[in-house]
């Protein structure tokens, strides 16, 4: 948001009884285009041009947390701007999406100050919450720097490929350009021109879908590209900025009013030392201190990145207790099958028993979210009633979603 004149007409339009507030911008939602420029990156460009130093930021899954097109992007940025001294923070996580983004973005991101952030969370569930968590990581970005430009970039996987065909959105991206609309905020499709060349019949989705000889092999796995699939994304990115080069206007971008209520704007990661546990927990060895740099590209799906510090137990009965202000309580924790761990949630005195299973039924180190609730002070008590023989209950920092 450039300017003020437009924060105004956006808070006019907004009323208590409206859910999604008023666009800034009305580009159709459930279609998708390779460029929507918005309001642009012209900020990032003027530094760039002026050959000043740009800290670059990326936040996303594993396809930006060890992808080449990260990499790629910034020897191209470096080439095209000799002059400017870029550098590059890969906050990017594996398997996590935007509503773990959005309590994490301050600590493994903001704090580095970057003048443009990379947001690539469609693959991972972009459309979680229904965008609201999306929309809690703009007011965050510039809430701590105002000129710090953005771009969403959507990245595509196989069950894509049929809604991306047809000029259509994804479930998740439905989600997220509205908020992209809302806030002006500039997005790129790279999956268009992938669906191009695989319609052209010169590219390959996944390894084994045809014989590859003569053909772009784009993934092995259909998520995750390999070379070649990243150069694909790559020239889309390069394109693109080239295009949106000399739009916009320069200036703060103003924070307008939330496009719906309870968005994540306020989340935050609260340490498990605001926790009271029962005796029979004990301290868990993370290892190293891990910080958030450009040399994490396969170091930051570790355990102390998620966890910072952790607790565990294999007693059960054994409980803690949180007292938190907001509205949606989480956990960064050791998921493992259906039925293995199961705990007693008690809220407010109000009690319901959590599964914390994983996603896909091994063990796994990521988080969870409990149900939302009304927005407040609370006093939380987790207690551990079941646990499967041989296995642990570990607990990490929490994740706390305030309005």
């Amino acid at each position: 948001m450039k300017s003020i004149f437009t924060l105004l007409i956006s808070l006019s339009l907004f009323t208590s009884t409206t859910i999604w507030a008023q666009n800034n911008y009305n580009f159709d939602t459930s279609k998708t285009e390779e460029l929507r420029k918005r309001d642009g990156l012209p900020n990032f460009f003027q530094k760039l041009k002026a050959g000043k130093d740009v800290k670059v930021g990326y936040i996303g899954g594993s396809i930006t947390n060890g992808g080449l097109w990260r990499t790629k992007s910034i020897e191209w940025l470096k080439e095209a701007y000799p002059k400017a001294n870029i550098t590059q923070v890969n906050a990017a996580i594996g398997g996590t999406g935007p509503e773990y983004g959005a309590c994490r973005i301050q600590n493994h991101l903001l704090v580095h100050n970057p003048d443009m952030v990379f947001i690539e969370y469609r693959v991972n569930n972009g459309g979680a919450y229904q965008g609201r968590a999306l929309a809690g990581l703009i007011p965050q970005i510039w809430k701590n720097n105002p000129n710090t430009e953005i771009c969403i970039v959507y990245t595509i996987s196989k069950g894509m490929i049929e809604d991306i065909s047809n000029g259509n959105q994804t479930r998740a991206g439905v989600f997220m350009e509205p908020v992209a609309n809302h806030y002006g905020v500039t997005s790129i499709e790279f999956g268009l021109e992938v669906v191009k060349l695989l319609n052209e019949d010169q590219l390959v989705f996944q390894k084994g879908d045809k014989p590859a000889e003569g053909r772009i092999v784009f993934s092995n796995d259909g998520t995750h590209p390999v070379d070649a699939g990243h150069n694909i994304y790559r020239d889309v990115l390069v394109r693109s900025l080239k295009a949106i080069e000399n739009h916009g206007k320069q200036g703060p971008n103003v924070i307008p009013e939330p496009i719906t209520e309870n968005i994540f704007s306020n989340a935050s990661l609260v340490p498990i030392t605001n926790a009271k546990f029962s005796s029979k927990w004990k301290d868990v060895d993370l290892g190293n201190q891990v910080v958030i740099n450009d040399d994490l590209t396969d170091k930051n799906n570790g355990t102390k990145t998620l966890f910072a510090k952790a607790k565990k137990t294999s007693k059960i009965g054994e409980t803690f207790t949180l007292k938190w202000d907001g509205f949606l309580l989480g956990f960064t924790s050791i998921l493992e099958a259906k039925g293995d761990i199961q705990v007693e949630v008690t809220t407010d005195g109000v009690s319901k028993i959590f599964d914390m299973k994983s996603r896909n039924g091994k063990t796994q180190t990521k988080y969870i979210f409990l149900d939302e609730i009304t927005g407040g002070s609370h006093t939380t008590t987790v207690k551990l009633i079941k646990l499967a023989p041989e296995k642990i209950f570990q607990i990490g920092q929490f994740l706390v979603v305030d309005n």
